[in-house]
C-alpha cells in the first residue's frame, strides 16, 4: 500500500499567496488545506494533524506567533513542523518565532522554489 503524501497546511489570509503556494506545494505532490484566518487555522491544525504548517504572522483573530505558541503547548500537535512565511521581517520578529521554536522562518515576497526546497528539509 502506497504512503499518503505528506499534508501541508496553510494559514494565509492572503488569497494570491494562497493560490501561488497550492500551486506549488501540489505541484510536488504534498496534500494541501488552506484556512484563511488564525482561528480555523488553529482549529484545522488540531483536526488534521498536518505534517507541516505554513503560517503567516498577521492574520485575522489570532496572530501567527500566538498559533505558535498554542500549537507548541498541545500534548498532540506540539511537534508539528512549522514554517513561518510572513513580511514580519525584524530582526526581533525573527527572534520571537525562534523563540517560539518554529521550524524555518522566511520572509515575503518569497522564491517558490525556496519554499519547496525548506519543506523538503523540515520534513526529512
Amino acid at each position: 500500500m502506497a504512503e499518503k503524501a505528506p499534508l501541508i497546511l496553510l494559514i494565509e489570509d492572503e488569497p494570491a499567496t494562497a493560490r501561488l503556494v497550492q500551486h506549488k506545494v501540489s505541484g510536488e505532490g504534498y496534500r494541501f488545506e488552506h484556512r484563511s484566518n488564525g482561528k480555523e487555522g488553529y482549529d484545522a491544525a488540531v483536526s488534521l494533524k498536518p505534517d507541516v504548517i505554513i503560517l503567516d504572522v498577521m492574520l485575522p483573530s489570532m496572530n501567527g506567533f500566538e498559533i505558535l505558541r498554542k500549537i507548541r503547548q498541545h500534548s498532540v500537535i506540539k511537534d508539528t513542523k512549522v514554517i513561518m512565511l510572513t513580511s514580519k521581517n525584524r530582526e526581533e520578529d525573527i527572534k520571537t518565532g525562534f523563540d517560539l521554536e518554529v521550524d524555518e522562518y522566511m520572509d515575503k515576497p518569497f522564491r517558490p522554489g525556496e519554499l519547496i526546497m525548506r519543506l523538503s528539509k523540515v520534513l526529512s
